[in-house]
């Protein structure tokens, strides 16, 4: 889906009017897999107020707050109250907030999601001796996947077996590249890789993005040392205002969630990607590194 752009309001310069827009663009294209994510509501209607097409943010606020009551988020639902007010001469967004109201009560909060979404988290530095503490490979979380996946029967036991020998022999290996279980399966041509990569975004609430459709940006993919991305699989690779978005290839890695937020102190939205798009990003982050290395 490719969006009709309107004239910015609230954007400054050609460049970070291109950069929501390509934002934009992402979202759109999650919510064509994922209609109902709430985080790609959240942060396209912030991106719309943002381009002043202020008609889309006001729908894309609504079917967040219609996805939030579905899903029973009362709490959540609520707290977009404050939003809504501001377009409440809309019958559609009365009516959204009258049924919010019968259907939570609550106190409304100084901030909303949208708000939230739009909005860093102060930051917290943290010395390069806890970043290389943290930036080793913990293969039993790989292990955890792998299993998980042979449970739900996308693997046998034969395969399963060759993921986890595959595993062993990448990490006790001197290489740099990055190990992972979707790295094993995409190598290995496995043929129901594409049903794996859907369950896992809906078991772990974590959207698939083909990490092609984006630029290289610089500013983001350098804010997570090129280590921790390679020895943890994840990366940075995209900005949406002081928001990051990551990529990982472990969806179900929660330690992974919280140390990434560690080291960037800020807002985080996580999504699973292809290995091989992945190793591509990483490739050129590392070759940045290095010529920058040889100008100096």
């Amino acid at each position: 889906m490719s969006a009709d752009r309107a004239t910015p309001d609230a954007v400054g310069g050609n460049g970070a009017e291109d950069e929501v827009w390509g934002a934009i663009g992402a979202f759109e294209q999650i919510l064509e897999a994922m209609p109902d994510d709430t985080a790609s509501l959240a942060a396209l209607s912030h991106a719309y107020a943002q381009v002043g097409d202020h008609a889309k943010a006001v729908d894309y606020l609504l079917r967040l707050g219609n996805a939030l009551l579905t899903q029973s988020d009362f709490a959540a639902a609520a707290q977009l109250v404050d939003k809504l007010k501001r377009y409440e001469d809309d019958p559609k967004v009365q009516e959204l907030m009258q049924r919010i109201s019968q259907l939570s009560s609550f106190e409304e909060p100084a901030e909303t999601p949208v708000q939230a979404a739009a909005s860093s988290v102060s930051s917290s530095k943290i010395s390069p001796h806890e970043v290389a503490a943290l930036s080793s490979f913990k293969v039993a979380d790989e292990l955890s996947l792998a299993w998980s996946i042979m449970e739900s029967g996308e693997l046998t036991q034969d395969e399963y077996a060759n993921v986890v020998q595959d595993l062993s022999e990448m990490s006790a290996s001197d290489s740099t590249d990055t190990v992972s279980v979707l790295h094993v399966l995409e190598a290995r041509g496995y043929k129901n890789l594409e049903r794996i990569l859907e369950n896992l975004a809906k078991e772990c609430s974590t959207p698939f993005v083909s990490l092609t459709s984006y630029e290289f940006r610089w500013q983001a993919v350098s804010l997570l040392p090129v280590q921790f991305c390679s020895k943890r699989g994840t990366l940075a690779f995209e900005l949406l205002g002081d928001d990051v978005l990551v990529a990982v290839m472990n969806p179900q890695d929660q330690q992974l969630r919280k140390d990434v937020r560690k080291i960037l102190g800020r807002k985080c939205h996580f999504y699973l990607a292809l290995s091989s798009e992945f190793d591509q990003v990483l490739a050129r982050y590392s070759e940045a590194l290095e010529h920058d290395g040889e100008e100096e």
